[in-house]
């Protein structure tokens, strides 16, 4: 059990370890994160290691990313920075570490909520689909695949779906 235990440890380290930079998101990093992006559609998701339904909504962006790697992914846990190697870790398990990855970074995380979204009261998981535009469809829960097909065939056109 104990050199389970190490094993099971090492592994994810090592995952952590080789993981992406999980970097804070402090006020103003909407505003630079929108600017980086001009002219190009991405979605941007939030959520928390205390909620139960974002796992399936990570899930659902790992599919996307295996299927449709073009398709810019910004993932936001609005955990604090003292469970940063919390949310690594299940960013690495669920395939999503490499990609652009951030956790709340401010001791009021009401200030960047309003910053994301001044209507968002703070449910999760919260999805933003930004078109090239950056108009953007918000969704609370769970996205339709519906939703998500359709937003990829105006932004990416036709092509693979999520099931890879």
């Amino acid at each position: 059990m104990k050199r389970f235990l190490l094993l099971a440890g090492a592994l994810l380290f090592a995952a952590w370890a080789g993981a992406a930079e999980l970097r804070p998101f402090v006020p103003g990093d909407m505003a630079r994160l929108l600017q980086e992006r001009q002219g190009r559609p991405f979605v941007l998701t939030l959520w928390s290691l205390d909620c139960p339904h974002c796992k399936g909504t990570l899930r659902q962006l790992a599919a996307l990313a295996k299927a449709r790697p073009a398709v810019d992914l910004v993932v936001v846990s609005t955990d604090s920075l003292g469970d940063s190697q919390h949310v690594a870790a299940l960013l690495a398990a669920t395939g999503l570490a490499q990609r652009d990855t951030w956790v709340f970074g401010d001791a009021a995380p009401e200030r960047l909520r309003f910053e994301i979204d001044r209507r968002w009261g703070g449910e999760m998981p919260r999805t933003y689909l930004f078109d090239r535009d950056h108009k953007s469809a918000a969704f609370s829960g769970a996205v339709a695949e519906a939703e998500l097909q359709q937003w990829l065939a105006r932004n990416f056109g036709a092509g693979r779906g999520l099931k890879p």
